[in-house]
C-alpha cells in the first residue's frame, strides 16, 4: 500500500512567543489556513475535511470549537475534528489528517493548530504558573517533572555538572541563532544574550517561550496533489503511542513491554521510551533509517532534545549532549536540529507546535526556507514531540519524493 500523503500548502502566524491580544483565536485560526490554502493554490471549496489542535490544558470543554472554525473559514458544513493532547496536539492533527486521507473518503484536509493564553481558551497561563491546579490533580502530573528529568537524565547517564552545564547552554545559544535568522520567530534579529544572564535562567536558558498563534497546512491525495499543485512534499510516515501523563503510571512493566522477548521493559523517567516507540514506527512505515535524515525538529525544552535525540536513533544513549557540543545539530552539522529556532527561539504555541517543526522542514525540503536555508539538497526530514512529559509521543518523517 502506498502510505505517501502530500502536504501542498503551509501557513503560519509570526511570533509565536508573544501574545496576541488584538486578535481573537478566531482570526488567528483563518489568518493562518487562508495562508495555507493560498500557498496551495486551491478553492477553498476543495477541501472536505478538517482537523483543528489546542492544548486543551484548562478546566473549561469546547465541544463546539471544531464547528465553530469550519464555519468562520467559511467552510461548513465540512465535517471537523478536535484534538487536545499537551504539546503534542498539532502533530496528533497531522496524523489524524493523515488517516483521513489514507482512508479514501477525502482528498484535501486542513489541519490547524492554535492556542490563546489571553482567551478562556485554553487558558495555559494559570497551568503554567502552578503546580497545583486541578489540571494537574485530576491527570497526576506536576510540570516540575521536567526538572526532575534533567536531574535523573545527567544522574544516569553520568554526565557532569560542568558538560550538563556546557550542552543546555550550547543548545540554548544554538536555537537563538537560528531563530535570529528566521522572520517568523519570536527572536528574529533579536541579539544574543551573554552567557552570564542565560546561567541563570532554568536549564541555562534552554526554556520556550510559550504565546499564541496558529500554524495550518493542506494536506491531500496523491492525484489532487498531481492535479493542483506543482512541488509538494509527502508524509511518509508515522508513529504514535500514548501512555498514562503520570510517570508512576506510565512506565509500569504491565504497561510498556519489549515485544520482542515478551519480558517487561525496564525503562525509567529518562529513557525516552514511548518517542523511541513512535520513531521506530514511522522509520518501519517510510523505510527508512535515521542515517537518511537530513534535518529533524524536536520538542526543546530542558533535557527533552537529549532524550529525543536518542529517542530517535540519531546517537547512542546517554551520548546526546556530547553529540551536541560536537555541532552535530549546526545547520552545517550531521544532523540539523530545529533549524527556524524551535520553541526556545521561535516560540511555542502548544496547540501548534509540532505543526511549526513539520512546515520548516518542508520549507526546508522545498528549498524555500524563510531563514537559514540548508546547503545540502533534503529528502527526509523527520519531526518529533512529545506532550504531557512522554504520554503522548508523535514522530512524522516528511519526503521529497512520492
Amino acid at each position: 500500500m502506498n502510505n505517501s500523503v502530500a502536504i501542498i500548502g503551509t501557513g503560519a502566524t509570526k511570533k509565536p512567543g508573544s501574545n496576541m491580544v488584538e486578535k481573537t483565536f478566531k482570526e488567528l485560526v483563518v489568518e493562518a489556513s487562508y495562508e495555507a490554502i493560498n500557498n496551495a493554490k486551491i478553492d477553498p471549496l476543495l477541501i472536505d475535511g478538517a482537523t483543528f489542535s489546542f492544548t486543551g490544558e484548562g478546566e473549561i470543554g469546547h465541544g463546539g470549537i471544531g464547528a465553530t472554525l469550519v464555519d468562520s473559514l467559511g467552510l461548513a458544513p465540512i465535517p471537523a475534528f478536535l484534538n487536545t493532547a499537551n504539546c503534542s496536539s498539532g502533530s496528533v492533527s497531522i496524523v489524524e489528517g493523515y488517516n483521513m486521507i489514507l482512508s479514501g473518503q477525502y482528498d484535501a484536509v486542513l489541519v490547524c493548530g492554535f492556542d490563546k493564553q489571553t482567551d478562556i481558551i485554553p487558558f495555559e497561563n494559570y497551568m503554567l504558573m502552578s503546580t497545583d491546579v486541578m489540571y494537574d490533580y485530576n491527570l497526576g502530573i506536576s510540570h516540575i517533572d521536567a526538572f526532575m528529568l534533567a536531574d535523573e537524565y545527567f544522574k544516569e547517564n553520568k554526565v557532569s555538572e560542568q558538560d550538563a552545564k556546557n550542552s543546555l547552554m550550547y543548545f540554548a545559544k544554538l536555537m537563538r541563532e537560528n531563530a535570529y535568522h528566521n522572520p517568523i520567530a519570536t527572536l528574529y534579529k533579536e541579539p544574543m544574550l551573554p552567557e552570564e544572564i542565560l546561567s541563570k535562567m532554568p536549564f541555562n536558558g534552554n526554556v520556550l517561550i510559550p504565546g499564541e498563534g496558529a500554524a495550518a497546512m493542506i494536506l491531500a491525495s496523491e492525484e489532487f496533489a498531481n492535479k493542483y499543485c506543482d512541488n509538494p512534499t509527502f508524509i511518509k510516515g508515522v508513529g504514535f503511542s500514548t501512555s498514562s501523563q503520570y510517570f508512576g503510571h506510565q512506565y509500569h512493566p504491565e504497561l510498556i513491554q519489549n515485544k520482542e522477548e515478551d519480558k517487561p521493559q525496564k525503562t525509567n523517567m529518562a529513557s525516552g521510551y514511548s518517542l523511541s516507540l513512535a520513531c521506530k514506527q514511522a522509520y518501519d512505515s517510510a523505510n527508512i533509517k535515521p542515517d537518511d535524515l537530513d534535518i529533524l525538529g524536536l520538542y526543546d525544552m530542558g533535557v527533552n532534545p537529549f532524550i529525543s535525540l536518542e529517542a530517535a536513533g540519531i546517537c547512542e544513549k546517554g551520548t546526546a549532549y556530547q553529540y551536541v557540543l560536537d555541532g552535530n545539530i549546526n545547520p552545517n552539522g550531521k544532523c540539523p536540529v530545529n533549524v527556524d529556532g524551535g520553541n526556545i527561539g521561535r516560540g511555542h504555541v502548544a496547540g501548534a507546535g509540532g505543526i511549526y517543526q513539520v512546515i520548516e522542514i518542508v520549507k526546508q525540503l522545498q528549498g524555500k526556507a524563510r531563514g537559514i536555508q540548508l546547503d545540502n539538497k533534503c529528502s527526509y526530514g523527520m519531526s518529533t514531540v512529545i506532550g504531557g512529559y512522554y504520554a503522548t509521543a508523535v514522530s512524522i518523517i516528511i519526503g521529497t519524493e512520492r
